[in-house]
Formats: structure tokens, sequence, C-alpha cells
């Protein structure tokens, strides 16, 4: 299980404290805003 995200920007985001959901976790980059949606 990663709990890092690298977001488009380069920025790497930690969600070690989000639950896993089946459609994904969405992850929003407070650098460039960009929110994307990451599977475990």
């Amino acid at each position: 299980m990663a709990n890092i995200v690298k977001c488009q920007c380069g920025t790497s985001i930690d969600i070690s404290g989000i639950q896993a959901r089946k459609d994904g976790i969405k992850v929003w980059c407070r650098v460039c805003g960009t929110v994307t949606v990451h599977h475990r």
C-alpha cells in the first residue's frame, strides 16, 4: 500500500490517515489545485 501520492506538478502528498474507498481516494494538491483520484 502506497501512502504517498505524487501530483502531476511534482508535489508529494501523504495519505496515510485516509480510509480506502472502492471508487478511489480524491486527493487535492495544495500547490497547484489539481484533484486526482488515487487507487490503493
